[in-house]
């Protein structure tokens, strides 16, 4: 256009510099604005406007700023461009001034702060604005939903989503299964998942990620085997097409669980070729697929990638599965190098009998969490496996005297489409599950049939029962039954 000649208008202007600023492409988007000042429309309101908005959009909050302190007209939509560009850099006292001093607002207005506090996972203030909006949105209700499930707030984003006064979308349920997910609420993940399917509601890549997250995370083989079919026949569209960080983590997690290591690095490095850059939970999933078989150098590998190229500071769970790696591997020592401060590092003492090392890292352990009992057990453990009962007997007494309980573990059952957790060592609540007082019922029921037909057909003979009559008598009540 330029080459031929023709001049540009304020409207050619406007799409080009709102374009660049949808796709982020601020080297132009500078360029045309030379060209603004060039051609003389610098101080059109329509330009400036949207100047604003690829500046903000870019995050060059201060270049924005200028823009907008330059404005002589600002209307509803320039204050709203400056405020969502405060709110994309996490800026939301300077987006809250300029909130709180401008005139008219929109649904745009009130949307973009909502985001920006759930985004900055200031719900307290996000939930003020959002009580107060009188014509909410999707975009808020995700919002809301997502910045209560990164702060593991499940009850009150299942509030919001039960406030939506239509019937849910695809998005909203969406967020809602991959909040339940993320928070280990996954019984209620697969049951979002399965509820979506039912109803016909779109199954999205968050939708597919979340429930994908739930199953490795419960170990479920038969739903990941669904799951791996609905992919295939196209429930969910172009979801594999379009992959990204967070599918390719929730894949080497699931493959982790389902003991194909080799599976999960090759997809590991794939996603690094492809572009996308590993995050804590990625490593986590690639560490303990690592674990899980015995790879000792390729785990020592991925978590030197992790701290030296990425530049991630290892988490709790980075370091379990590295000292539980090496700790297996019989190569204690290497492990205490690493670190000090790893219940599994007490772990690994215990199944090889190190007893010496099994001390210090307890020190450790209980300098760091003094009320974690799972600690003092396996110090007990560890003394009683070198036959140390009288040290073992101490510890245990110190689990006494402080009043600690060790947590009951607890498996999973499925009955039709629900799962249900069954603990050891706990009360009846912990362990009977929805079905148990209607089985119990019908037993009641049938007892008492039983009985009523029993006496009535059962004759005695000399202080004894005929037998027949008994055996008749069970046949035709669990006949009828």
């Amino acid at each position: 256009m330029h080459q031929n000649g023709i001049l540009p208008s304020v409207l050619t202007f406007s799409s080009v510099l709102s374009a660049c600023g949808r796709f982020r492409t601020l080297f132009e988007g500078t360029q045309v604005h030379a060209r603004v000042v060039q051609s003389g429309f610098l101080g059109n309101k329509i330009v400036q406007t949207a100047l604003l908005d690829m500046y903000g959009k870019s995050g060059c909050i201060s270049d924005a700023r200028n823009v907008f302190d330059r404005m002589d007209d600002k209307d509803v939509v320039a204050w709203t461009a400056m405020i969502y560009g405060y709110a994309k850099v996490g800026m939301m006292v300077d987006a809250r001034w300029l909130f709180d001093n401008m005139g008219e607002r929109n649904c745009f207005t009130w949307t973009t702060m909502v985001v920006g506090y759930a985004n900055c996972e200031d719900m307290k203030a996000a939930k003020e604005l959002y009580d107060l909006m009188s014509d909410k949105n999707e975009i808020t209700w995700f919002s809301m939903i997502a910045g209560y499930g990164k702060l593991g707030n499940v009850e009150e984003a299942r509030r919001v989503f039960d406030g939506i006064p239509a019937l849910q979308s695809a998005s909203a349920c969406a967020t809602m299964l991959a909040c339940y997910a993320q928070n280990g609420y996954t019984k209620e993940a697969i049951y979002m998942y399965e509820k979506m399917r039912e109803e016909g509601i779109k199954i999205t890549e968050v939708a597919m990620v979340g429930a994908m997250s739930a199953c490795a995370q419960l170990r479920d083989i038969r739903m990941s085997n669904t799951l791996t079919d609905h992919l295939e026949e196209g429930y969910c569209g172009n979801i594999m097409r379009y992959r990204d960080m967070y599918a390719y983590s929730t894949m080497i997690a699931a493959f982790a669980e389902h003991g194909k290591s080799r599976d999960a690095i090759n997809l590991f490095f794939k996603m690094q070729k492809e572009g996308l850059k590993p995050n804590p939970v990625t490593f986590i999933g690639v560490l303990n697929a690592c674990s899980s078989s015995g790879l000792v150098e390729e785990g020592c590998r991925i978590f030197q990638i992790m701290t030296e190229v990425f530049g991630i500071k290892p988490l709790p769970e980075h370091y379990t599965c590295i000292v539980d790696l090496l700790g297996k591997a019989g190569q204690l020592e290497r492990a205490y190098d690493l670190i000090k401060e790893n219940s599994s590092l007490l772990a690994a003492c215990r199944l090889y009998g190190n007893l010496d090392l099994g001390e210090i890292t307890a020190r450790h352990l209980f300098e760091i969490d003094p009320d974690d009992s799972g600690n003092y057990v396996l110090l007990a453990n560890t003394y009683a496996s070198k036959d140390k009962w009288e040290h073992a007997q101490e510890v245990k007494n110190l689990i006494s005297e402080k009043g600690m309980k060790k947590p009951s573990g607890y498996s999973l059952i499925r009955v039709r489409l629900s799962l249900f957790p069954f603990s050891l060592g706990g009360n009846a609540k912990d362990w009977l599950h929805s079905f148990a007082e209607g089985t119990f019922r019908n037993w009641d029921a049938l007892a008492k049939q039983f009985v009523t037909r029993f006496f009535s057909q059962t004759k005695i003979h000399q202080g004894k029962l005929k037998i027949s009559s008994f055996k008749q008598g069970m046949e035709e009540t669990l006949g009828q039954a």
